[in-house]
């Protein structure tokens, strides 16, 4: 702030300056006469000044987004009666399903009461509670070896399905190098910040000759995930070299399994 007032000042005494050139000219002074260290340093603080007085365009600020309009009751009357009509016919139609433990089916209905009718707390309780459901109808306890590459998990995934996963065991990633140590080659570099050197890695996919190419992502104990696709689930270590590590991984898989 102080610079910017002695550059405001500096430039309005040279505004007087020029205004006032018959007298200024009168008494033989001139700009030549000034040290050029002074001039130099006039035309610095006069270009700082006004650097600072112009804000640079990135710093601009952001227009704010808008918030996102969550969808609320209609107005009309009629068309209220009908969400109420399909609220309390879709609620029964998802009990039975419910209960006949057709749990895809009343998911279905909860999701599209809740898309219908915002925060409606037995539909939001009912989905919640399927989807735990979902979670542990079934279940496989699989070992996954530390020395072995891509290894079949026995599970073929639902897409869009919650899958819980439980996690124990040690296992050792070993290498021997020199000081410089070891450079991960870019085909095995992860984009995902949570994939780190001896992480158990899954992928989803419908053949063993997807897995050079599909997109790995971390399976971790007490966690959930949702597959993004029907497929394979297939499990290892993510490591450079597999061959010279030690330990097994012991990974229980829940979720409603495809056929």
């Amino acid at each position: 702030m102080a610079m910017m007032w002695a550059g405001r000042q500096l430039l309005r005494n040279l505004t007087k300056l020029i205004e006032n050139r018959p007298t200024f000219l009168a008494h033989k002074v001139s700009m030549s006469l000034l040290p050029r260290r002074l001039t130099a340093l006039c035309i610095a603080t006069l270009v700082t000044c006004a650097a600072i007085a112009q804000p640079p365009a990135n710093r601009r600020n952001p227009k704010p987004q808008p918030p996102q309009k969550k969808p609320s009751l209609p107005a009309d009357p009629q068309l209220l009666v009908l969400h109420k009509e399909f609220v309390v016919k879709a609620e029964k139609l998802a009990i039975e399903y419910e209960r006949k433990k057709q749990f895809g089916k009343a998911r279905e209905v909860y999701e599209s009461m809740v898309r219908l009718v915002p925060n409606f707390a037995s539909a939001e309780a009912g989905l919640e509670r399927i989807l735990g459901n979902q979670r542990i109808q079934d279940r496989k306890l699989v070992t996954v070896d530390a020395n072995q590459m891509w290894q079949d998990s026995g599970v073929n995934l639902r897409a869009d399905m919650p899958v819980h996963t439980e996690v124990k065991g040690v296992w050792k990633v070993v290498y021997e190098t020199g000081p410089k140590g070891i450079e991960i080659p870019k085909e095995f570099q992860q984009r995902d910040g949570r994939i780190k050197l001896g992480s158990l890695i899954g992928v989803v996919v419908n053949s063993p000759a997807e897995l050079k190419d599909a997109k790995p992502f971390p399976v971790e104990h007490g966690k959930n995930f949702t597959a993004n696709k029907t497929g394979r689930l297939f499990l290892r270590m993510f490591d450079v070299d597999h061959t010279d590590n030690e330990g097994k991984m012991l990974v229980l898989i829940q979720s409603t399994f495809a056929n």
